[in-house]
């Protein structure tokens, strides 16, 4: 029997061959992972680390038919190979029928994550219908606490996201999703979930942790598109899985001719002692891949002018908001936000599509980046590139828009660019890069504000998630594109806020909109929620400046933009000399940070509010690096004091206006809507 053990770091990796009960002489190759001190299990119950379905494969497992695709006929293999070089183990594996599979698992010892995919090639002489092909699979997950006997006492961590909430944590045991081994040992327990469409952050985001208070294990996926996880248990142990969604839940599936292969998108997991380092890690992986322009390196504060003309902007009112915006040298980017392009009659929303620039509001769009140059910052634009609005004439390209049935894909008052047609390409070309080049624009912001669902039809006739994936990874191309025309380009990812920071995406993009809470008091929840899974140098905050409003609420809204990228809006027209000058000093603040907010890890996030429309508790939140330690309090009702532990640490700085003490506990006495930070300082 095939069993291989390697330790990387703190985790032992083990491939196992496993009989497959139930039927005679049949064994699979699985993948488990334990903390290196831990016991293993007596009995290592594991299922095939390659996850597989074709078209007419049979079942291993009684009661899984409509319940998942996984443990089917194609997942009996047997090792051909496997290699380990360094960090890296490549295991090759075969059915002798001619479908050869290539796992690859990688080990980064900075941040302690693996990353893995799959690699299928079909060097059989006939047509292949693959209907599932997992990134990653790990079995034989078992409770450690409990002496890796069961799975009890274990529970399952997911991040809930919608529109304006994203990533929301949500736990819950084993005993309460029903992922329990019945009396006979019969039958499996799925708990299946993902998101169907082009916007992977939406129900959830492609993330999941199983643990049991001795250890974490976390997993995170590239999510372009349709995407699943499945916690899976059948008798002593449970499995994880994840990847591309398959055929039953995402109408997925792709034909594989002699000779071609289809390689899975990578996943990241991690084994932790508890769920803040297992995000911490993934973090630290995602912030190691990212290659962006210089100019982003020290995290400049930008400026979208969105929350001040709401879609109406003009070119005189952008040159104004430049000039005034020369008070505030950390301020770096300018963004031009939605409306450049809006027709006299219509609204700037249904308006997308055909690019045109309003010679009206502005005569010469390019004044803008030339401007912004003259005073060393870069000006940005907003585009909406892979759709168009009712109201705009490519709303009625049908030669380049999406079809499914033959009929067109129509989602009210929007439809979707068929990015594989020459059409599409060509006029993409002519509206979006050269208009970018001849302006002289160095920063997009991307914003994507609609989904396609299960797919699309394609010329070759695949099943609509494959038009639909094909779709996407020609969005993705468009990404590099443009980093390839325009050198040093930041690119800013949009979806209605969050709906597409999946880490593949994310890996080709300077910057995501965290969200589209503006103005709202829960912001510094979502930020918190956010920080779980992005880095924070990608993280985009807004934080609405008001003319009219406390000085409060603006250390409010500075602080919460703090846990990220502050993204600054609003009346930047109106401000007095003594509200800049409380901007001013919050940057300042912001400034001496950066590295925490940056390279750090969370230490804490302890949110007691249960209603985010209706507010009611506070949340602080810690991030330490190298003997510093940053605390953002928030305060959204009366509460009367949090309590922060300061032994070895002194008061650096702060910014608030709330009542504190210091000495061995940092006391911070709360009022409704208030906030402050604080940098802490190890005293040696």
């Amino acid at each position: 029997m095939f069993l291989k053990k390697y330790i990387f770091g703190d985790t032992a990796v083990c491939f196992a061959e496993t009989p497959v009960e139930g039927h005679d002489n049949k064994t699979v190759i699985g993948l488990a992972v334990y903390p290196k001190d831990a016991p293993m299990p007596e009995k290592l119950c594991c299922d095939s680390l390659i996850q597989v379905a074709f078209t007419g494969d049979e079942a291993l497992i009684d009661y899984t038919y409509g319940v998942t695709m996984r443990n089917r006929t194609s997942t009996l293999l047997h090792v051909e190979g496997q290699e380990r070089k360094g960090d890296t183990v490549t295991t090759v594996l075969s059915d002798g029928k001619g479908n050869t599979y290539t796992h690859v698992l990688e080990y980064t010892p900075e941040t302690g994550v693996f990353t893995t995919h799959v690699r299928y090639t079909n060097h059989s002489d006939m047509v292949r219908r693959l209907e599932m092909l997992s990134s990653f699979s790990l079995s034989g997950i078992t409770s450690v606490a409990g002496g890796c006997k069961d799975t009890m006492g274990l529970s399952l961590t997911r991040l809930t996201s919608a529109w304006s909430r994203e990533c929301r944590l949500k736990t819950e045991p084993f005993s309460a999703l029903g992922m329990d081994m019945s009396w006979a040992r019969y039958g499996v327990k799925v708990e299946k979930f993902g998101q169907i469409g082009s916007m992977p952050n939406r129900g959830y985001y492609p993330f999941a942790a199983v643990g049991d208070g001795a250890y974490c294990l976390g997993v995170q996926i590239e999510a372009p598109y349709s995407w699943q996880i499945e916690l899976y248990e059948e008798k002593e142990g449970c499995a994880l899985s994840g990847g591309l969604g398959d055929y039953e839940f995402a109408h997925w599936r792709k034909e594989i001719l002699p000779g071609e292969s289809f390689e899975s998108d990578k996943a990241y997991f991690t084994l932790q002692k508890d769920l803040n380092a297992v995000c911490n890690a993934l973090v630290h992986e995602q912030d190691r891949r990212l290659r962006v322009p210089k100019s982003e390196e020290d995290m400049p504060v930008l400026f979208n002018e969105y929350c001040a003309t709401w879609g109406n902007p003009t070119q005189s009112l952008m040159l104004e908001m430049l000039d005034a915006l020369k008070e505030l040298p950390e301020v770096r980017y300018f963004v031009i936000d939605s409306g450049w392009y809006k027709p006299e009659d219509r609204g700037w929303c249904n308006a997308i599509g055909d690019w045109e620039i309003n010679r009206k509001i502005f005569p010469d769009l390019s004044a803008i980046p030339a401007a912004a140059a003259q005073r060393g910052m870069k000006a940005g634009i907003w585009y909406e590139f892979e759709i168009a609005g009712r109201d705009s004439e490519t709303f009625y390209r049908e030669d380049m828009l999406l079809h499914r049935d033959g009929a067109l894909l129509t989602s009210k008052n929007r439809r979707f660019l068929d990015l594989r047609t020459e059409e599409a390409d060509a006029f993409l070309r002519e509206k979006l890069l050269k208009q970018l080049k001849e302006n002289g624009f160095k920063y997009i912001k991307i914003d994507y504000n609609d989904n396609i669902g299960m797919g699309c039809d394609s010329e070759d006739g695949a099943a609509f998630g494959e038009g639909g994936r094909q779709v996407t990874e020609a969005s993705l191309e468009w990404l590099t594109k443009l980093r390839e025309e325009i050198g040093d380009l930041v690119i800013e990812n949009c979806s209605s806020g969050g709906s597409r920071i999946e880490p593949k995406r994310m890996q080709l993009v300077s910057m995501c909109s965290f969200s589209d809470a503006h103005e709202c008091p829960e912001i510094p929840l979502v930020a918190a929620n956010v920080s779980r899974v992005i880095p924070a140098r990608q993280s985009q905050i807004w934080a609405v400046l008001r003319a009219d409003e406390s000085d409060s609420r603006t250390i409010y809204s500075l602080c919460a933009a703090m846990m990220g990228r502050i993204c600054l809006s609003g009346d930047i027209l109106r401000l007095t000399k003594e509200k800049l000058a409380l901007l001013r000093a919050g940057l300042r603040f912001y400034d001496s940070v950066k590295e925490i907010v940056r390279r750090g890890d969370i230490a804490e996030i302890d949110n007691t509010v249960e209603y985010y429309r209706d507010p009611k508790g506070r949340q602080v939140y810690r991030k330490e690096y190298r003997g510093e330690m940053l605390v953002i309090v928030h305060f959204l009702d009366d509460e009367s004091e949090v309590s922060v532990n300061m032994s070895g640490y002194l008061l650096k700085d702060s910014f608030t206006d709330l009542t504190y003490t210091t000495g061995e506990t940092l006391r911070i006495h709360g009022q409704k809507f208030h906030a402050g930070a604080f940098l802490l300082k190890k005293e040696n």
